[in-house]
């Protein structure tokens, strides 16, 4: 999952790969979505998005793992990791960005350490992405 050797992540909450959620969700502990979501993902933790996966939406949490596909804005206060089969169109907001080739990025980055995360996260990516 993450580049960083040996990372451990609990994930507590589970979305499975035949589930298709139409909503917001908002929750404090690690997320994993295998599924469909139509709708916003917000977390203070670790966000996973398998392969597979389709995101309608933003995604914000403090560190993101996208390997599916994401069709909205995302950010992270601390790290998002792009597998080789991430397909992301919309803008990113983080410290640091890992890209493995492979993954389909169309949008802008903002990046570093003191980058503010305002709520320029939650504007739809442009009509076209």
């Amino acid at each position: 999952m993450f580049a960083e050797k040996n990372k451990v992540v609990n994930i507590t909450t589970l979305i499975g790969k035949t589930c298709k959620i139409v909503g917001n969700i908002i929750t404090k502990e690690s997320i994993r979505i295998d599924g469909h979501v139509v709708g916003n993902i917000e977390t203070d933790n670790h966000a996973s998005i398998t392969e597979g996966a389709i995101i309608e939406g933003y995604v914000k949490g403090s560190e993101l793992y996208i390997a599916g596909k994401v069709i909205g804005n995302t950010t992270a206060t601390r790290i998002i990791e792009l597998a080789k089969t991430a397909n992301i169109s919309g803008d990113m907001i983080t410290a640091k960005l890992h890209v493995h080739t492979g993954a389909i990025f169309n949008g802008t980055t903002k990046m570093g350490e003191n980058v503010k995360h305002n709520e320029d996260y939650r504007n739809p990516p442009p009509k076209g992405s």
